[in-house]
């Protein structure tokens, strides 16, 4: 159900990137990034006119002209604090968050490695227990890769939101996405003719190259590539369910699968629940990260 969830986190943020942010509006931080990037910036708002700035951000590329919209914004979030208003968006994110170490959402980092820690660390004892001739062993390490691939691009994307760091997280959780798709499809079709699984394999081939050629040719569809990912996710979650259900007996291992699909569902309900970041670093979007993590122990089990 990982790749319903991630659909839902895609729902929250692509909404965001594709309207003007509410703080981005106001007049006084308008002037104060026009001020700022007069004084400080060449003219093409990318380096410093001097040395100003911490090496760290020279590592992450930030910009001149992105560091004094990020200076700017805090002035503006402590007078509505102190009078008590609400904290509007900023630049495109949900919320204002404070960097760490150049990070941009360095609690989604963390947690997004947590995530990808956990996935190798479920697979590794996942290898200390099957035999490697079973039919879908090999299945089972391409999805702990696949997994891993995801988490490090939300990571970085975290970290760093560039447009290739974007376009690469969205493949990326896609490519999960529609590999929980293939693998609960492999297990249904375990015992079936060879032709018939490889025209699944195929088609699940076609479908993620054909979406990610969509992405990295055309300007960003949000709403395509949301919708995609929900209905692919939203099918996948039900087969797994039903898997389950009907194996449960015959395979005590299925309820884990239902102790997965619940857990990750119930993980998703912090993705509703959207506030400003406590201590400006933990939103609901990294606390989501972070309840996701434990659930890798189902999948595996």
């Amino acid at each position: 159900m990982t790749q319903f969830l991630f659909v839902l986190t895609i729902l929250a943020l692509t909404y965001v990137f594709g309207h003007c942010s509410l703080g981005d509006s106001f007049p006084s931080y308008r002037n104060c990034v026009v001020e700022c990037s007069q004084k400080r910036c060449d003219k093409d708002g990318i380096r410093y006119k001097r040395s100003c700035c911490l090496v760290v951000l020279e590592v992450f590329k930030w910009k001149c002209s992105e560091n004094c919209k990020y200076d700017c914004m805090w002035p503006m979030v402590e007078g509505l604090v102190e009078r008590d208003w609400p904290v509007p968006q900023f630049h495109g994110k949900v919320w204002p968050f404070k960097r760490l170490l150049g990070l941009q959402e360095p609690a989604s980092v963390a947690f997004s490695l947590l995530n990808l820690f956990t996935n190798l660390i479920m697979f590794n004892r996942f290898k200390e227990q099957i035999r490697f001739t079973l039919p879908s062993c090999n299945i089972w390490s391409l999805y702990t890769l696949v997994s891993a691939n995801c988490w490090f691009w939300s990571a970085v994307f975290h970290g760093r939101d560039t447009m290739f760091t974007e376009l690469m997280d969205y493949i990326s959780a896609y490519a999960m996405v529609l590999f929980a798709f293939y693998t609960i499809g492999h297990r249904i079709l375990l015992y079936s003719n060879q032709i018939v699984k490889n025209t699944f394999m195929i088609i699940c081939s076609l479908a993620f190259i054909y979406h990610s050629l969509y992405l990295l040719t055309t300007e960003y569809d949000y709403k395509y590539n949301m919708t995609t990912n929900l209905l692919v996710g939203a099918v996948t979650g039900t087969a797994m369910l039903i898997w389950a259900v009907l194996n449960r007996r015959r395979m005590g291992h299925g309820k884990y699968l239902i102790f997965y699909v619940l857990g990750m569902t119930l993980a998703s309900l912090l993705e509703l629940a959207d506030f400003p970041p406590l201590l400006w670093t933990f939103d609901a979007h990294s606390l989501w990260h972070l309840a996701t993590a434990p659930n890798a122990y189902f999948m595996y089990k």
